[in-house]
Formats: structure tokens, sequence, C-alpha cells
């Protein structure tokens, strides 16, 4: 559980002949990460795809335009799993009878939404026109006249030009659209004058009749082609209602297929014969032998290559967690991957993250409704980041309304107590945030120590593993010692100082400069001189800590702040201002609940990233990922 898989590093070779029924063996056991062959020599080369290979991924790019022409996303779930024979014998006339339907609809769709455009760059034109009663036709073709439709800023002053016009005017937007007829001679004169008043052109559309009747036309043509695009909307959603099992299944079979097609390009060949490295879960090494043994009629080999030490940076992982903590995994690959060879911090974050959590957030109401949004999340989002989040947050709910409980809090209200909502019930001894400052910041930096103490107790566990105990002793033992020699000194000092009596020379005094100075020493040794400047950050890193009480009280605050306002405001006014009051309390209460779940999620988890991890965990493993494929819509036969 604090260890990933065991791997076991595999060779798997035998006749080109039997090729395929390796790879039909390997995928449907789904386990062997395949390490791709790339140092091609004389003898061996990287394989060639199946000649199939370029079939199937046309079929997939048409089987999924057609796909997403009908909103298919491939979450959904179906009802029953399709045989993948009976997808492969149906999958070419189905595929293409389903792909002239999905066009015929599309294109029509398409061609309708062309011709809504045009009506609408027309009504864009005619819009400023709308107000003038003169038909179109009449704006153009004067040999006499010269004609002048657009926009201007006022009204057209050219009376010292000519008296000899004719102008409609009429206000639109922030200004006037003006049609002005004036002799031909004098167009020249009349155009520089408007475009000192900044005169812009409008073009007009090649039509007859009225602007105000067109465009009366074009609205009743407009909302017969929204009416044909909605049923032919209409027409997809039944298409997809129809089709959705199939394209599912059969994306799925022609993924699988293509995987398996492709396989041979990860391989190293000969003409004859061919050759798989890989890593495989040591659980699962007789199973695959079994299984391609049987399936090759022993024509295929499935042997454990000691040909060399592995290298551990390359051993690709499979975290091996339990039920419970897996869903913290998400959390810890966001961070990295753990090396083969490392610790893996799932099994402790699946208590000390929503532990954190819940300190900070410490409410029985704010819980109540953190425990409710992810208890909907999960049922609703059965797999996945979203899903494993949902649990998360569902784990830190719980420990809310624990401290909720010992911090007697209910919305930022006392609930039990002789000061509380239930003055009838006082059953146990609580601890308000407000009135124990100084007892939870102690805790705090209890916390704090042991959360460290633990990550370098972690980290001398990895350095031993990977570098010897030596290494171990001096990267490792010297920060846990300087840590709780500091941690006594100061413990020791501290009371003193505060109230200026003499520091006594205690045997607990000298134990903890004793134990700090080895672990200077052994600091000096292991990192030099240059390890000196580090030692302030182990102040800070404990110092950190307190964050988990500060931001508790700022959200408690907040709870307080958001109740007296609306007694204040409003329940103290009685009557109607009950519902204003009413109103406050949820709106401010739902927006501190928003931030304490982000606040309260992000700050626990910075304590892990760059208090906690970094005392032992680096991370970067290679991800395990097994040649195969998780079927969800179709079945073997």
């Amino acid at each position: 559980m604090l260890e990933p898989k065991a791997m076991t590093k595999i060779v798997i070779a035998g006749s080109k002949e039997y090729m395929g029924t390796a790879i039909d063996a390997m995928h449907t056991r789904d386990a062997v990460h395949i390490v791709d062959f790339v140092d091609e020599s004389e003898d061996f080369k990287i394989g060639t795809p199946y000649e199939s290979a370029t079939k199937l991924s046309e079929r997939a790019i048409s089987l999924r335009s057609v796909a997403s022409y009908l909103g298919i996303k491939g979450k959904e779930d179906i009802s029953n799993k399709y045989p993948a024979g009976a997808i492969k014998e149906t999958m070419d006339d189905k595929t293409e009878s389903l792909n002239f339907e999905v066009t015929q609809v599309t294109d029509k769709i398409s061609e309708i939404d062309s011709r809504i455009k045009d009506i609408n760059d027309k009504k864009r034109l005619l819009d400023p026109l709308k107000s003038f009663d003169l038909p179109l036709d009449l704006y153009r073709d004067y040999q006499s006249l010269a004609v002048f439709v657009g926009t201007l800023k006022g009204s057209p002053a050219i009376n010292d030009i000519t008296d000899d016009y004719e102008l409609e005017t009429t206000l639109y937007g922030r200004g006037n659209v003006i049609a002005l007829f004036v002799p031909r001679q004098f167009e020249g004169d009349v155009l520089k004058r408007l475009q000192d008043q900044n005169y812009s052109a409008l073009p007009l559309p090649e039509m007859e009749g009225i602007p105000k009747d067109i465009l009366a036309d074009l609205d009743a043509r407009l909302a017969d082609l929204e009416s044909e695009k909605a049923k032919g909307k209409e027409d997809l959603k039944g298409l997809r209602d129809e089709y959705i099992d199939y394209v599912l299944a059969t994306n799925e079979y022609l993924s699988i297929e293509t995987q398996k097609a492709e396989a041979p390009l990860r391989f190293a060949t000969t003409k004859n014969a061919f050759v798989i490295e890989g890593w495989i879960p040591t659980e699962d090494l007789e199973n695959v032998q079994d299984d391609v043994d049987r399936a090759s009629d022993g024509h295929v080999v499935v042997a454990v290559d000691v040909s060399e030490a592995a290298d551990v940076e390359k051993v690709p992982v499979a975290l091996d967690n339990a039920y419970l903590s897996r869903p913290l995994e998400v959390l810890v690959k966001a961070f990295s991957i753990p090396k083969y060879n490392e610790i893996d911090p799932t099994a402790f974050m699946v208590f000390m993250y929503p532990f954190l959590f819940g300190l900070m957030l410490g409410d029985i109401g704010y819980g109540v409704i953190v425990l409710a949004i992810a208890v909907l999340i999960s049922r609703r989002v059965k797999s996945g980041g979203m899903h494993d989040l949902a649990i998360i947050a569902l784990y830190g709910g719980i420990f809310s309304i624990i401290f909720g409980f010992l911090f007697n809090e209910f919305f930022g209200v006392e609930l039990f107590g002789h000061r509380g909502l239930t003055e009838f019930i006082y059953v146990y001894p609580t601890l308000p945030r407000l009135d124990n400052v100084l007892t939870l910041l102690i805790a705090t930096f209890v916390i704090g120590l042991l959360m460290l103490s633990l990550g370098y107790v972690l980290g001398f566990i990895n350095e031993y593993r990977q570098h010897g105990l030596k290494h171990a002793v001096l990267a490792k033992m010297s920060w846990l010692c300087l840590l709780w020699g500091g941690v006594l000194v100061i413990a020791l000092i501290l009371p003193p100082l505060t109230t200026g009596s003499a520091i006594q020379l205690s045997t607990g005094l000298i134990a903890g400069l004793v134990v700090a100075v080895v672990g200077f020493v052994l600091l000096i040794m292991g990192e030099g001189v240059i390890g000196i400047a580090e030692l302030p950050t182990l102040l800070s890193n404990v110092l950190s800590y307190s964050r988990l009480l500060s931001i508790g009280i700022s959200s408690t605050g907040i709870a307080l702040a958001v109740n007296r306002l609306s007694d204040a405001l409003f329940f103290s006014k009685g009557g109607v201002f009950v519902i204003l009051g009413v109103g406050l309390l949820i709106a401010g209460h739902a927006i501190n609940t928003a931030l304490g779940i982000l606040d309260c999620g992000l700050q626990a988890l910075r304590l892990h990233y760059v208090e906690f991890f970094t005392k032992f965990y680096r991370g970067g493993g290679v991800k395990y990922k097994p040649f195969g494929f998780e079927r969800k819509y179709t079945e073997e036969q």
C-alpha cells in the first residue's frame, strides 16, 4: 500500500506468424506495459503496422465526424454491450447509411444557415432606411442627380452650395441617416462638405420595394427558415437517439482494432520474428504467460528479462492503494507520480488531507453542505477525476462536521451549551475558536511538527533505499535532529524570556542543545556550508501551519458578520425585513461556503505539497500504461 505494485521486466518473442495472436492475448489481459523499440540496427527494425490500420483509421475518422454532428461525446452509458463480431459484420453498411442520413440533414442545416446569414446581411443594410418610404430602385441610376445615402452627425449644411436638393433624414443610433439628392454638377462639393461632417456611405442591396415592406418580408422568411432549421435539429436528435449505442460501441471497437493494428510500430522485428520488451505487475506474470502460450500454442515465449539490473528511473509505476485511499491518487498525480523505489504518499493523505481541510472549515453547517455537494456529484459522475475530487470533498465534509462539534459552530453560531441555540443540551466540553486562539495556535504547531517529522522519517527510508544508511543519516536525520532539538530549546527558553526571568540550564535544555548541535554537524557534513542557508525554512515550515487557525478564524469571522448584519439590518425590524434578512443570510453563507471550500482545499494541498512532500518525495516516475483497453460499450465473443 505504501509502495507501487511490484513490476517484472519481460521479453515476448516469437515467429511473425503468431504476432497477431500475441497482440490479441496481451490486449485482452490489459497488463503489459510495452517499452517502445527505438534503437534500430542491422538485425532489428521497428515493425510495420498491419495493412488494416489505414482503413480502420479512416473509418474511425468518418465515424467520429458523424458523432460530432450528433453531439455524441463518448461518456454516455448504454443499456447493453455490443458483441465485437456483430459490429465487424455490419459496420461498413450501417456506418455508410448513417453517414448518408446525417450528411443529408447537416447539409440542409448548412444551407439554411447560409440563407439565414444572407437575410440577416440584407436586414443589416436595410435597417437604417426603414423609416424612408422611397423604394430602393429610386436611389440609383440617375444621370442628372447625385444620390448620397449614409450616416451623418447632424444635418447636412449645403445651402451655400445649392438650394436645389431633396433631403430625407431620420435619427439612427447616435446620428442621422440621410438620403440626399442634388444636381450632378454639385456632387463633388457636396461630397466634400458631407465628409467634413463624418459622412459614411451605406451600401444598398440590389432589391426593389420600400425598405420597411422588404424588412417585413425578410422577417417572415427568416421565421420560416428558423423553423426549418429547428426541424433539422430535431431530425439530428432523432438520429442521435436511434444510433447513439451503435456509434459509441463502433467507435470503441475501431479504437481497439486500430490500437492492435498499430502495435507492431512498438516492436523490434526481423524478417521472420518479433521481440517485445515491457513491464508487467509481478502478480499478473503467470496469467500473461499462460494466455500467450495458450493462444499461440507455445510458439510465442514470455520470459523474464534478467539480462541486466533494471534502472528504477524507467520502471513504470502502478499505484497500489486501498479502496478508501484510491481517490487521493488524483492529488498525488497532480504533484508527480512516485518513482518505483519511492514511498507512495497517498495512504498518508487519505487521513491528513481531509483532517487539515476539516480543521480549517470546522463548522457543522458548512460541513453538511460540503458533504451534500460531494454526495450529489459522486452519484452523478461515476468515474474520473471529478468523481475522485467529490469523494475527497466527502471525506473533508465529514471532518468539517466533526471539528464543527468540537468548535461548537453551526454557520458561525454556537449550537450547544449555555450560549448556544439549544440551551437545554450540554453534552460535552467544546473549544470555541475565538475564545481559544492561543491553545489552537499551539495545536497547529504540534500538527506541523508531527507532519514534518513524518516527512523526514519517510525521507530517511527513501534515502536509505536509494543511497544507503550514511546518506540517509546526513540528508534526513540531520534535519530531524535540528527540528526536535530546536523545538525543545525554544519550548524551554521561551517562557522565561516572556516573563523576564532567568533561563535555567535544565537537563531538557541541555538535551535539546545537544540534539540540535548533532543535527547541525550532520547537516554540514551532508550539505556543506550551503546547508546553513536552508535553516530558516525549517522555522517557516512549522509557522506555516498557523494558517490552519487563521483561515478557520477568518471563516468564523465572516459567518459572525453575516449573522449580525442580518439581525441588525433586517431581523430586528421585523415584518417584510425578515425576508430580506433571510436572503442576506443565505447569500452570505453561500459565499462563505464557496470561499471555505476553495481556500481550505488549496491551503491543505499547499501544506502537503510544500511543507510535507518536500521532506521525502521527489516523484518523476513513469506512468504505467498497459497495452489494452477498458471496454465500456463492447464485449469480446
